[in-house]
């Protein structure tokens, strides 16, 4: 056997340190973890097989090895080393060769838990026993028995009772005669059997029961059956303690661990994809026992991991998005349930993002007589885009309540293709102002610029008539797109002398000014000076006021 040199138990050290470091930074992430461990594992054994066990000393800002002279100055890249063998109190560190993958990578998880755990080599190495100690010593202690029973929790006690039975001896029968001045030696008898008499209460002793599992040994047990689940080879082995271990969670999280539940449901999930090379029969064992922990109250609470906004937010998401339907509904209706359904969030987005998953739950509350479901559904269909709903926001478009039409059409702009244009088409030409309008934000919406043409066709043909509110519609749009075709239909309006419906002439031309202030040509800026100087009184005070509006923006830029 080799001898151990200075380089060589700073190289080891080193790995064991990366791998700690990589251990705090990558969180729960099981597969980055894992390609540490092993790194770590081979190191710390090719080290062992070359030059015996290794045993570390913490000594201040140093460690020291029992066959080397020197000192290692753990500042450095080894401060994250000895910083958590000594918040754990941990002086004396052997690695032996029974050392193993899963003692070495429990070790590592257990060195970066967090705070609020107790913090002591005792509770560290009785940690560390319950998954799997095989080649690791820590100061003098002693391994703490494990129990072997998988359960969860223990048996309901029952009380043991011991029972004395009391011994029943021979009564004396004293003769008649006896009593009559007999010798106390008179004749006697045995009595076989005594008259009944009141029985001798039984003392009961009642053994207290055994004190329940800690909440931190409960977690420590389920970790070490999804470290091992990890590491099963065989089906029907993995298919038994996968069942078993989602029947865990189910306990755990009733008892109000939920983290320890979430944390199964993340192997599980893996394991249904295929994380880590997992044989195609396992991946589906495994899909089908994240599903079915992943429902009801968990699903619930999968949900409000999945709102955060850091990466276990995201994970947390990634997680819900494999429920597919399922997810869909439950977060469908969470959106029913709060304030505003239409306001965009969080919960919009995993919605969108379960794609062809969302489309049945869409359809399903699309075509609901309650108002607000079928509005979130249409808001809904038009954002996820998908060809699959346009059949049903064409009907809705046409047929469905009014409020939910105007919802149908804003979405049919969002999703592409002749139907979809038709359908707007035909909405446009609609005689209700509320859908015309709502038609003409949405193909100004979908068109752009390429939508100025048929817009002002529109305008020319309801200009002279009374749907003031179109009109009005039609010239904001037209404003909003500021394309210099729509100015010289703009002016003409201006110019314009009406001598019935003065009302109706006059709210249109306020939206011309409005319109025209904002158009970048020369033709426009003209119009509204010559609407200042010449038109009815309410339509000049507006030019005017646009005008010094436009004059106030020149000199602040």
């Amino acid at each position: 056997m080799g001898v151990r040199t200075l380089a060589d138990a700073t190289s080891v050290l080193l790995e064991l340190a990366r791998a700690l470091r990589g251990f705090a930074t990558f969180g729960d992430e099981r597969v980055r973890r894992r390609g540490l461990a092993e790194r770590a594992f081979q190191a710390v054994r090719a080290e062992i097989g070359r030059s015996g066990p290794l045993e570390i000393a913490v000594r201040g800002e140093t460690f020291s090895l029992s066959e080397l002279p020197e000192r290692l100055d753990a500042r450095g890249g080894l401060a994250i080393l000895r910083s958590a063998l000594a918040h754990h109190s941990v002086e004396r560190l052997r690695l032996d060769p029974s050392l193993s993958l899963d003692a070495l990578h429990g070790l590592l998880e257990l060195l970066v838990q967090p705070s609020g755990t107790e913090r002591s080599a005792q509770a560290l190495y009785t940690a560390l026993c319950s998954r799997d100690a095989r080649g690791v010593h820590l100061n003098d202690l002693e391994p703490a028995p494990v129990p072997p029973p998988r359960e969860l929790a223990a048996t309901a006690p029952r009380p043991s009772v011991s029972v004395t039975t009391p011994r029943i001896e021979a009564m004396p029968l004293v003769d008649p005669v006896s009593r009559r001045g007999s010798a106390p030696a008179a004749r006697q008898h045995t009595l076989a059997h005594p008259e009944p008499s009141v029985p001798t209460p039984l003392p009961v002793e009642v053994v207290a029961p055994p004190a329940p599992p800690a909440r931190e040994a409960l977690e420590e047990r389920l970790r070490a059956r999804l470290v091992e689940l990890d590491h099963l080879v065989e089906d029907e082995p993995y298919a038994r303690l996968a069942v078993e271990i989602a029947g865990w969670a189910r306990e755990l999280f009733d008892a109000g661990l939920r983290d320890a539940c979430h944390r199964a449901m993340t192997v599980l999930a893996d394991h249904a994809v295929g994380c880590g090379g997992r044989a195609e029969s396992q991946a589906r064992i495994a899909a089908e026992c994240y599903a079915e922990l992943a429902s009801g109250e968990r699903l619930e609470d999968l949900i409000d991991r999945a709102l955060a906004s850091d990466e276990a937010g995201v994970r947390a998401a990634q997680l819900l998005l494999q429920r597919r339907e399922a997810a869909v509904c439950a977060i469908f209706a969470r959106l029913c349930a709060s304030a505003d359904p239409l306001e965009p969030g969080p919960l919009h987005a995993l919605v969108i993002t379960s794609g062809e998953a969302a489309v049945p739950t869409l359809l399903e509350h699309i075509a609901s007589p309650d108002e607000n479901r079928a509005r979130l559904a249409l808001r809904l269909a038009g954002e996820l885009q998908n060809p699959a709903l346009l059949p049903a926001l064409e009907r809705a478009a046409r047929r469905a309540t009014l409020p939910s039409q105007i919802e149908a059409i804003r979405s049919l702009c969002l999703l592409p293709g002749e139907a979809s244009r038709q359908a707007l088409a035909d909405a446009l030409s609609s005689q209700l102002d509320q859908i015309a309008i709502a038609a003409t934000q949405a193909i100004a919406t979908r068109n752009g610029i390429d939508a100025v043409p048929a817009l002002l066709d529109v305008l020319e043909t309801h200009v002279r008539s009374s749907r003031t509110q179109l009109c009005r519609a039609l010239i904001e749009v037209l404003g909003r797109l500021g394309d210099e075709r729509a100015v010289p239909r703009l002016a003409a309006i201006l110019e314009r002398r009406p001598v019935l419906r003065r009302a109706h002439w006059h709210a249109i031309q306020l939206a011309a000014v409005d319109a025209l202030a904002v158009l970048p040509t020369r033709e426009a800026r003209r119009a509204v000076e010559r609407a200042a100087s010449f038109a009815a009184a309410a339509v000049r005070d507006r030019a005017r006021q646009r005008l010094s509006d436009l004059a106030g923006d020149s000199q602040a830029r």
